[in-house]
Parts: C-alpha cells; structure tokens; sequence
C-alpha cells in the first residue's frame, strides 16, 4: 500500500504560449521518515501524428517535442518527515507552440511528471498531471482588412450538353473576417436563384479544417492528411430568391485558435477554419476566417484560473 500521495495545483487551468506555468507540487507522506533518492519534475509538451495508409499499408507516424523541462525538486539523500509538504515551480512556455489538441490522426499533449524515488517501493511514485495550453495570438496583432466588412460573391452556371439550366447567385456578408474564440459571428446570405429548381438543404456551418503531416516508419516518405469537422451548424432550409439576413453561428470556448505554419518551428498539426454555405444541386461558397485566442493583450483568457491557497512570492 502506497504511503506517498502527489497532487499539483496550476494557478491557471489554461495558459497561453508564451506565459508562465506557475504550479505547486504537493506531497504528502504519512512515514515517520522518508529518505529520498530523486525528486524531480518534467515539464513536457510534445505533439504526434500517425496512421496507417489503407492502399498502402505504410506506417506514418511523426513526434515533436515543444518543451522539455528538468526541475530538481530535493537532493539525493533528503529525510522528509510525515505530513505535507510543498514545492512551488515555474517554467516559461515557449510562445510558438500550439494548442492542446486531442484527435484521431493527432495530438498536442502538455504534462508535469512528477518522479520520487525512495529507498522503499511504498513510497515511491511516479504522477503524470495534464495542462491545458492554447497558441499565442491577439485581434489586435491582425491586418486592419480583417478586421472590416468583407462581402463574398459566386456564382454558379448549370449548363449541361450546351443547354443552360439557370444560373446561381450567393453572396455572403459578414462584418469582419477575424473573432476571437467564444465570439458570436453574425453574417447574412443573399440568394438570386434563376433556376427552376428551388434550392434545398441550405445551410451555413463553421468548419475547422485539421492538417495532420507525418513521416513513413521505414522510408523517407512524408503524408499529409486534411480532415474537416462542422463546429456550428445553422439550418436555412429551401431557397428560390431569399436573404437569410444577421444569421449567427456561436464560437464554443473550447474550441482552439488557428494554428498556421511557423517558419522557425514547423508545425506537424495545422488548424484553419472556414464559413461555408452549402445547398442542393452543388453550392458551394467558403469563406476562411481567422480566430486568436484574445482581442488585445493583458485580457485574462476565456477559462477561469485557479488561485486557492497560491502565493507567488514563494515561487522560484
């Protein structure tokens, strides 16, 4: 039966690259004495990809490390008596790593290890604690185009064996092109549908485009692989000659900031995001947006910090 109990306390449950993580370790003993022979914590942050080619049967599968941070906590040869101890920790998060991230071909995974090794097997342990991490970015920092009224426009011409059918006119109208996660996005779809057909399944969705990049196990051979998920999804129903005006699809607050490529530290899972409009026979319009993680910098993010019992004075 185990005689050591470890816990860690973040005084944020969700950071943003380039910040600090402030955490406590807490141990609590219930020997007399416990002679300690490593006490240690790694902080690490590493994303993978894999999966198996089904034409192919290859092997893909790619790993890159983000942090990796060694901190001594006690000295080979520590008595530690009964009761609890603490033992305050800081380590500055890169500002190029991406978000946490959890998918089937992909994932971005943050963690403190936290070691001890006794001179009795009772009392030691080894305690892995998750942390949320989301990639650095601001409204702010964006091209002002993007942040004004932007109109898309196409137009379809259904013409088969030289016979015209009717043409299909879209046009969306969104107040800006860029938001900030947890946002509302208000925009308006205008229809000129000069078929006879009525158009059906209208729909406008927030879709979040993954890019997952990985290398084959045995040759030197990289694979990409593009998946789409609807985030948001509002149904407009049929169409002829409509406008579906101030239509609004909610950014959840869990979902993360766009993660494009970075020059020095190239990503291995990219994240974009679109508007897209879609309608029966074969509309199509998308729109790409870009979502950051606050407006302006200095703004607490979205998700509540944890601050019970934390001091930052004691941290070192």
């Amino acid at each position: 039966m185990a005689t050591v109990a470890i816990n860690v306390v973040l005084r944020d449950s969700l950071i943003m690259a380039g910040n600090e993580l402030y955490a406590k370790i807490l141990l609590d003993t219930a020997e007399v004495t416990t002679f300690v022979n490593e006490f240690y914590a790694d902080v690490e942050g590493i994303a993978r990809t894999g999966w198996i080619n089904i034409h192919t049967d290859k092997i893909f599968e790619t790993g890159k490390q983000y942090i990796n941070a060694h901190i001594p906590l006690l000295a080979s040869g520590t008595c530690l008596r009964e009761g609890r101890h603490q033992f305050p920790i800081r380590v500055l998060i890169p500002d190029y790593v991406p978000s946490s991230f959890e998918s089937q071909f992909g994932t971005v995974r943050y963690a403190i290890k936290v070691i001890l090794r006794t001179r009795s097997e009772q009392s030691s342990v080894t305690e892995v604690f998750p942390f949320l991490v989301t990639a650095r970015s601001f409204l702010e920092d964006l091209p002002g185009r993007m942040l004004r009224s932007y109109e898309c426009n196409d137009e379809v011409d259904f013409t088969c064996c030289t016979f015209p059918f009717g043409r299909v006119f879209v046009k969306i109208l969104m107040p800006r092109t860029a938001f900030v996660v947890g946002e509302e996005i208000h925009c308006s779809v205008f229809i000129k549908n000069s078929m006879r057909k009525t158009l059906k399944d209208c729909c406008i969705s927030l879709i979040m485009k993954t890019q997952y990049e990985a290398t084959s196990r045995y040759e030197r051979l990289n694979e990409k692989k593009l998946l789409e998920q609807i985030i948001e999804l509002v149904t407009l129903g049929k169409a002829r000659r409509k406008a579906f005006e101030d239509q609004i699809l909610k950014l959840p607050d869990t979902v993360p900031p766009t993660q494009q490529q970075n020059k020095t530290e190239p990503h291995i899972i990219i994240l974009s995001y679109v508007v897209k409009f879609t309608a029966q026979p074969g509309i199509e319009l998308e729109l790409p947006i870009v979502l950051t993680a606050e407006r302006q910098r200095g703004l607490p993010l979205p998700i509540g910090t944890i601050e019970q019992n934390y001091n930052d004075d004691n941290l070192v």
